[in-house]
């Protein structure tokens, strides 16, 4: 399996684990975050930092359960306002709450305990593996950590940890004894507890300070040191120093920032084409047949679905009067048949309002290679019915496709060996856009370019992020009073020697930063299905369809779920 899809599907189920149990429904977990509302929730604490691929299931199960516990026993307003000044001090603060909503797991949920207890093993073994005790900032934590989990649980250490945390507690002890004492009896209470958690921390900040006096190490250093106690998308550490490494960034008002790290090592070897030079047109011709035969298949009647969306997306415009009402604005030219009949009361008129569609839809296709095992003669059969539907709904469509010239690379790669190799290039792949129908072309002009569709022999990679923004800059030159534009993909951008040559969150990044730059706009209603896959991660609004066999109402009614205020109950 792909191991950005694997990534994600892991990152679903951590999700949906955390909505379960904590009852926050706007709750996601992806690049190693917690967010709420695609607002960053800030967790300090090292043993949350977890690679989904990398470490062990059950530590991403920990994990997710130690977050839910967070959402559900603590009150971040109270923390955040309670919180110390120093990055080791708040490192420390985070810590000490954290330990104290994970010993409030439930008794009846044995596997929640369990989950925990294995996760918080492993990035202990982890941490002594990496040498983050090593140096007294990481001792410092890693003690404090253990210290006040094991008073709270009421639980001996283990013998080495034991040994390894008895420097720490010999200096904490003479200071915070009493405050250590305290924490199990507060641990119910929040407001109780943090005054006590608060001395700790700041105990403890003050001893990382001392010791780092004399250190010349240098910033870089000090940075580091931190990468190691803390999730790489902390905002606090060194001021931002940290952001320097491309990872998503928020900024003081909640609000997740562009970092604008996304760039092209060279653009000369990109190509934008149309379905028609693709195939010989008896090769279309053949693949048009082919498609017409499974779109038969699926004994959907076109007009009616037609009605069905002109109902969504028409807006009603005054065109004309209904005359001779009973009722409305009274018509002058009836007046006459009034003076002639008293009893005529049919002098009235009212505006005829009819349904008005000058909307323009936009299908952004997933043109890369595992779109092949994703049923993409069902998407084709899918976006080739909408297209025709829209179009007898009064609305125009676009049908776009976007992959690779070249495998691993092509010329684009070529070209930056013969440059050295430089260290960071950004994309170094050739990149390939397909209009498979432009928006002022009609479906049955276009259909024979669209049948380009059934041949995936130029499905290669994916750049999601920059076929994204290539379709919204085509959407917004079209002159239309409403804009929409549905991305069809499995969910996973990937274009190999671009991810080889740049960090694994590359091309993701740039596509959800995209995807957020659109919707902050407004102008352009976005909206993405998942084939087989969800995409919300990046998409405010999303639903997975399973394309096997024959498709089905869902699938049918997917832009009915997408832009309607609420799900339809009756489908197809």
């Amino acid at each position: 399996m792909n191991e950005q899809v694997l990534r994600r599907r892991i990152e679903r189920h951590c999700a949906a684990s955390i909505r379960a149990l904590s009852a926050r429904p706007e709750a996601e977990f992806r690049a190693q975050r917690l967010l709420l509302n695609e607002r960053t929730f800030n967790l300090r604490t090292p043993h949350l930092s977890v690679d989904v691929i990398n470490h062990p299931l059950v530590r991403a199960r920990g994990v997710a359960d130690a977050m839910a516990l967070r959402l559900v026993h603590s009150d971040a307003a109270m923390h955040r306002a309670m919180s110390p000044n120093g990055t080791i001090a708040r490192i420390v603060f985070d810590v000490l709450e954290q330990v104290r909503v994970e010993c409030l797991a439930p008794a009846d949920l044995p596997g929640m305990r369990r989950n925990l207890q294995q996760g918080f093993d492993l990035w202990c073994l982890e941490a002594r593996g990496t040498g983050l005790t090593e140096n007294e900032v990481g001792l410092m934590v890693f003690s404090v950590t253990h210290i006040v989990r094991s008073r709270l649980r009421n639980e001996m250490l283990d013998e080495d940890v034991d040994q390894l945390v008895e420097s720490t507690r010999y200096r904490l002890a003479p200071i915070v004894g009493v405050e250590l004492s305290k924490l199990r009896a507060a641990r119910f209470d929040q407001r109780e507890y943090a005054p006590l958690a608060l001395k700790i921390a700041q105990t403890a900040g003050e001893f990382c300070d001392r010791d780092e006096d004399g250190d010349d190490a240098g910033d870089a250093a000090v940075v580091s040191r931190y990468r190691m106690l803390l999730p790489p998308t902390d905002e606090d550490i060194t001021d931002g120093a940290l952001h320097a490494s491309g990872i998503l960034g928020v900024s003081a008002s909640g609000e997740v920032e562009n970092t604008s790290d996304y760039h092209v090592f060279t653009r000369e070897f990109d190509q934008e084409t149309n379905g028609e030079v693709l195939f010989r047109q008896s090769q279309r011709e053949a693949m048009r047949e082919q498609l017409d035969q499974m779109i038969a298949a699926q004994a959907i009647s076109v007009p009616r679905l037609a009605l069905r969306l002109q109902r969504l997306f028409s807006i009603p415009r005054a065109d004309s009067w209904n005359f001779g009402q009973e009722e409305g604005y009274l018509d002058g030219r009836r007046l006459t048949q009034l003076a002639a009949n008293s009893a005529y009361r049919q002098v009235f008129k009212q505006v005829r309002e009819t349904p008005h569609t000058n909307l323009v839809v936009s299908f952004l296709i997933d043109n890369s290679g595992s779109m092949k095992r994703q049923r993409f003669e069902a998407v084709a059969v899918l976006v080739d019915i909408f297209a025709r539907a829209l179009e007898l709904a009064g609305a125009k469509t676009e049908i776009l496709g976007f992959t690779t010239r070249a495998w691993s690379g092509g010329q684009a790669f070529k070209a930056w060996r013969a440059h050295g190799e430089p260290a960071q290039p950004g994309r170094t792949n050739e990149r390939l856009h397909i209009v498979y129908k432009d928006s002022d072309t009609s479906w049955r002009r276009s259909r024979h370019s669209i049948a380009s569709l059934m041949n995936p022999q130029h499905f290669r990679e994916g750049l999601d992020g920059e076929a994204l923004e290539w379709a919204a800059q085509r959407l917004r030159q079209t002159d239309a009073d409403r804009r929409a534009l549905v991305m069809i993909s499995d969910g996973a951008p990937m274009d190999s020697t671009t991810l080889n040559v740049n960090d694994k969150g590359f091309l993701d990044r740039h596509l959800y930063h995209v995807a957020q730059s659109i919707e902050r706009r407004g102008d352009i209603e976005l909206r993405a299905i998942g084939i087989g896959l969800d995409m919300g991660e990046f998409f405010r609004r999303s639903i997975a369809l399973d394309l096997t066999g024959t498709l089905g109402n869902r699938a049918f009614s997917a832009l009915e779920q997408l832009y309607s205020p609420t799900p339809p109950k009756d489908l197809i």
